[in-house]
């Protein structure tokens, strides 16, 4: 699908930065010229997404695999090339991302309004969808590495100069954890783009296989060819020939691609070429940047910071989309392209461990909080705990589950933080002891507040409810022990929210100053609109959501356990057994 000669994802990913690049020509002075440009502009972005899941034209969920495919030269000369394509993980995270832009812009209206600078904040805005969205399309490991950098920027800027009273501490240590992550991953990028070329050489057949393997449809057996052909183009240039003319390459060219897909394909075969202790390294050196952008326990401490002192939008933002790089990261790169680490027993047994921690750690610590908003980003840390513990349980219940998990979290914790930056704009002040009573004051307010926060701690019909049940599902599937102690955050969580709440809004107004508080007006009020409509949407009917994404995770799942989906299940082979007796002429037991 094109519009103007260029493809859609293009469309998608640089929409945002041309309306950035618009708002240099206004007047700084003209701000409600400049507020209004920047909702107009940033909805024109999330309608233009529309068509990955509405239309003709739209992601084709029985095919599977990358689709909507753009590839063109780039840098020849080390092989990286600009190529964008979708899976249903990709789709559906994008989705998110333009929504919650729109949302975002939307509540920013009267906080800008009293901060100033309004232009130079909606052009970070505009740049920080682009980085994100960028690192969701990208299939070039070079491009996604662009995005992933291009994104610590404008938020570094949102925090540091439109955050709270310690936003300059706060958005330095956001900055240089993220740092210190991307530099470690570039060294297993450059690594794994070295080894790539010789696993292709000396592994050529079961590459192929695993490649073809990739591109078809676990569920209905279905070849995506354009994938293949992607892939295929990569594993010609590692062998010295140029994809496109398909002549040898010229002399000073390297013999290499960082074609995701490819990468992927290659990923299972590194073991055989050299040793699973480069791939436990390279598993590292990628997990450690993911660990930081998600963030694990230990590497948690730079979030309460940034999300205290970010501006309403961006904490909306930063909880709804730029946490779940880590763990999007985790499910594009380290379990299918390193299977042989992801299952190697010490590493899985601490990745588990860490994020059990996680999800009782940030449910303890959120419980001890004087403050919403640090109440709110702490319940990140448990809440995101949960998505590991689905992503490394690696099988199909524990993987639907975290992507969910990721989807929810982005929508209920968005809207926890909007709701929190409504308080903060009534009363610039986040201490829960300065609250109490809001519900006879603000009944409209107090009522979204309640469905969010059941939303939050996952009560039944709501959305965290299926990403949570799935996520147990898949914990229990694999050891009682996980599933038990992860199960404990679900009942601190409800402690912690319905706690928050009573606080906040039972009880009889004892402060003067929230006697006379405005409810929500009508922009207010309509901002959550759609994110109540998602909440009630998914957990009363999640299967066209898990339509999109289950057959990503059982491309994960089989790549990562290749024997998984060959185990017939329990019932089913004791049939097969008994019918092999009943051939053989034995008894068989009739009680079943």
């Amino acid at each position: 699908m094109k519009l103007l000669g260029i493809g859609l994802l293009s469309w998608i990913t640089w929409l945002p930065v041309v309306g950035g690049l618009l708002l240099l020509f206004f007047n700084r002075d003209k701000n409600d010229a400049i507020r209004w440009f920047a909702n107009v502009w940033i909805t024109i972005c999330f309608l233009i997404s529309l068509p990955l899941v509405l239309g003709s034209s739209s992601y084709d969920r029985i095919l599977g695999g990358l689709q909507l495919i753009e590839d063109y030269e780039w840098i020849p000369l080390i092989g990286a090339r600009y190529q964008l394509a979708v899976d249903g993980l990709s789709v559906v995270l994008i989705i998110l991302t333009t929504l919650l832009g729109v949302i975002s812009v939307v509540c920013s209206w009267s906080y800008i309004r009293e901060r100033g600078r309004e232009k130079e904040y909606y052009i970070m805005l505009m740049l920080l969808q682009t980085g994100m969205i960028g690192a969701f399309v990208a299939a070039d490991m070079f491009l996604f590495f662009i995005f992933w950098e291009v994104m610590l920027v404008p938020m570094y800027f949102l925090i540091g100069i439109w955050g709270g009273k310690n936003r300059l501490y706060s958005a330095i240590k956001f900055f240089l954890y993220t740092l210190v992550g991307s530099v470690v991953m570039l060294l297993a990028v450059l690594k794994l783009y070295f080894v790539f070329p010789e696993v292709v050489q000396q592994q050529k057949e079961a590459v192929q296989v695993t490649a073809r393997w990739l591109a078809t449809n676990v569920s209905t057996g279905q070849v995506n060819g354009p994938m293949l052909n992607l892939m295929e183009d990569a594993f010609k240039r590692a062998q010295g020939t140029d994809p496109v003319t398909n002549k040898t390459l010229q002399p000073g060219y390297v013999r290499s691609s960082f074609n995701i897909a490819a990468i992927t394909a290659v990923g299972p075969h590194i073991k055989t070429v050299y040793n699973v202790g480069l791939v436990i390294w390279l598993f590292i050196g990628f997990g450690l940047s993911f660990a930081i952008k998600v963030p694990m326990f230990p590497f948690h401490t730079w979030l309460p910071d940034a999300h205290y002192d970010a501006p309403t939008a961006g904490s909306v933002i930063l909880a709804g989309v730029l946490l779940k790089m880590g763990t999007y990261g985790f499910m594009r790169f380290s379990l299918p392209i390193f299977p042989d680490a992801a299952t190697h027993p010490r590493v899985r047994q601490v990745m588990i461990a860490l994020a059990i921690i996680g999800i009782i750690y940030g449910a303890l610590v959120a419980m001890a909080q004087k403050d919403v908003k640090k109440l709110i980003a702490y319940s990140s840390v448990s809440h995101l705990g949960f998505v590991m513990l689905g992503l490394f349980s690696i099988n199909p219940n524990g993987v639907n589950g975290a992507v969910m998990q990721m989807i929810n979290h982005g929508i209920s914790t968005g809207a926890l933080f909007m709701l929190a930056g409504i308080l903060y704009e009534r009363r610039h002040t986040y201490e829960i002891s300065e609250f109490g009573g809001l519900a006879h004051v603000m009944p409209v307010f107090s009522t979204i507040f309640l469905i969010v926060t059941l939303s939050s701690l996952g009560l039944p019909l709501m959305n965290n409810f299926i990403g949570e049940f799935l996520t147990l599902r898949g914990a229990f599937e694999e050891s009682v022990v996980w599933g038990a102690l992860a199960t404990s955050g679900i009942i601190l969580g409800a402690a912690y929210m319905l706690w928050l709440y009573q606080r906040v809004f039972f009880g009889q107004v004892t402060k003067p100053e929230n006697e006379n508080l405005v409810d929500l007006n009508a922009r207010e009020a309509w901002q959550f609109a759609p994110l109540i409509f998602l909440i009630f949407w998914i957990g009363i009917y999640p299967k066209p959501l898990l339509s999109y994404i289950n057959p990503q995770t059982e491309v994960v799942v089989g790549q990562v356990r290749p024997d998984y989906f060959k185990q017939a299940p329990a019932a089913e082979r004791r049939e097969v057994a008994e019918e092999k007796k009943e051939g053989e002429g034995q008894p068989t037991d009739t009680t079943r």
